[in-house]
């Protein structure tokens, strides 16, 4: 019946023009009004006692339960402390109406896929359940792990939070490959894994050898790669790579000109495409199933590139003779690891980038994205488009928040080793992804432990959690944080903040947080589904 709703034209256009704008109750003879009132009193007739369902029937209380709905569909992290004080009830009358609202298929489906908050929904679900892992201090292998393969980079990107003239010594990729084959051993797939930088993946002459590691112990892998030295030589010596679940390459530009001004490396662009073409034509004969997409990370000075990533997508797409081309884009916002933050001088680098997106380049973005959308849907509707956590908002023209990122006051004493952790060659384990860059300064209070032939990753977390050694935050230590980080973070804090007024997660209004999600690939960029 769910689908019936929002299968409706009108009732969907309505819909998002109340979502996408602040609260306001809803007229009395709107069609949401007539579907929001029937599906709040047939549930409030059921779960409601006697004494209080005169009250709860009332017009206030429906519109406060509209009220929920509006704010954690865009919000996904209003604490109930903030909702009890905004509506001015008590903790009772609050917990009746998040019982209403878990117990309705239309109201959830609004809050996680309806509004601006999407995307950073399908990022929660799957961890909100194990947010009391981390408060409990209890001790558990991460959901998700990223692994660093990489020895060095050619690259040097102004927004990237790397140590330039730091390279691991190739006598680690041997202690790399043997940590990693034993870690897959440890967790098989009960751990989500993906394979990313830290340095240039593709460095590793053993990459091909670790994908099929994961693969024999049931794990799908994708990839992040900046395509340099995704050469047809580097992948016939890597022949595990046809193994990969996706690959997604990240595009630092439009043509030279722009490829050299982000990464400072003559002809990277040109070395990049030739790369992709070929790889996508033998990825056609031996893998089809293996999805390869672009990343690209809007920021104040490519803006104006945004539109021509189709061009990209086009010149691509039409050299490979054999098949598909590019399966999908994610559009990410620059989380700041390195813009925003004064550098250290340890940090020295050949440039940085310091600008960030402001309402008013947002603004822009929107008009952009929306030619952007118009070309995609004529010339490649079977492209899969990711916005991400902010840019989808901007997507729908809301223009005045960025990416959702916490303050290190808010940050868990222990981090959330329960949830997410990051894994180098030398076997360190990092609590947070953007800590895991080689020698970057400033990084090594975040190293838990390292693994090697004697211990676990189990035993590492154990020994952390039980040294009672607390992470000393510095306020720029999010300079260490990514933009999923933000959102476990953030997770936990609220989890936290809910819990403290006994409100947690279970008796919340959002049933999907209080279910163990079972998911089995640790980055999704080329659908919409949770898989």
């Amino acid at each position: 019946m769910t689908k019936n709703y929002f299968d409706n034209y009108k009732i969907r256009s309505s819909l998002k023009l109340w979502l996408d704008k602040e609260y306001e109750i809803i007229s009395s003879l709107s069609d949401l009004s007539e579907m929001f009132k029937n599906e709040y009193v047939k549930i409030a007739k059921q779960l409601i006692d006697k004494k209080n369902k005169e009250k709860f029937l009332e017009d206030d209380f429906f519109n406060k339960s509209i009220y929920i709905v509006h704010s954690f569909a865009n919000n996904p992290w209003i604490t109930q402390i903030e909702i009890l004080e905004i509506l001015n009830i008590s903790i009772e009358e609050l917990n009746s109406l998040n019982l209403i609202l878990r117990n309705s298929e239309i109201f959830q489906h609004i809050i996680l896929k309806e509004g601006i908050g999407n995307k950073y929904w399908n990022s929660i679900i799957p961890f909100a359940k194990n947010a009391n892992l981390v408060l409990d201090k209890k001790i558990s292998l991460p959901k998700r792990i990223v692994i660093f393969p990489g020895v060095s980079c050619m690259f040097f990107c102004g927004f990237c939070g790397r140590n330039q003239s730091a390279k691991y010594p190739m006598k680690s990729v041997g202690n790399g490959t043997s940590v990693f084959k034993k870690l897959f051993n440890e967790t098989g797939n009960n751990t989500l894994y993906s394979i990313g930088g830290g340095l240039e993946p593709t460095t590793n002459p053993e990459l091909g050898e670790i994908i099929n590691s994961a693969i024999k112990n049931q794990i799908r892998m994708p990839l992040i790669t900046n395509g340099y030295s995704l050469t047809e030589n580097y992948v016939k010596k890597n022949p595990g790579i046809w193994n990969l679940d996706s690959l997604r390459l990240s595009l630092y530009g439009i043509d030279d000109e722009s490829y050299y001004f982000i990464t400072r490396l003559k002809k990277s662009y040109s070395m990049v495409m030739k790369n992709s073409i070929n790889f996508l034509k033998h990825r056609n004969e031996k893998n089809p199933n293996l999805k390869f997409g672009l990343n690209f990370i809007v920021i104040p000075e490519n803006i104006d590139q945004v539109l021509k990533i189709l061009d990209v997508v086009r010149e691509i797409n039409q050299n490979v003779t054999n098949g598909r081309g590019v399966d999908f884009i994610t559009l990410r916002d620059d989380f700041q690891a390195v813009t925003g933050h004064t550098i250290e001088k340890e940090e020295a680098k050949k440039y940085t980038l310091n600008s960030t997106m402001d309402e008013k380049l947002r603004k822009k973005l929107f008009g952009i994205l929306g030619e952007f959308k118009s070309i995609k849907e004529k010339e490649f509707p079977d492209l899969h488009v990711d916005y991400g956590y902010s840019i989808f908002a901007v997507s729908r023209g809301v223009t005045t928040q960025g990416l959702k990122m916490i303050t290190t006051d808010k940050l868990p004493d222990f981090g959330y080793p329960q949830l997410s952790l990051a894994i180098d060659l030398y076997g360190d384990v990092f609590l947070y992804r953007e800590a895991g860059f080689l020698e970057r300064y400033g990084n090594k209070k975040f190293i838990i432990g390292r693994l090697d032939s004697t211990n676990t990753l189990e035993e590492v977390i154990k020994e952390f959690l039980d040294s009672g050694n607390s992470i000393k935050y510095d306020t720029k230590d999010t300079k260490f944080m990514d933009s999923f980080d933000h959102v476990l973070a953030s997770i936990v804090n609220q989890a936290k903040k809910d819990k403290e007024i006994e409100i947690p997660f279970d008796k919340g209004p959002v049933q999907a947080r209080s279910n163990l999600t079972s998911l089995n690939l640790g980055n999704n960029w080329y659908t919409d589904e949770l898989v």
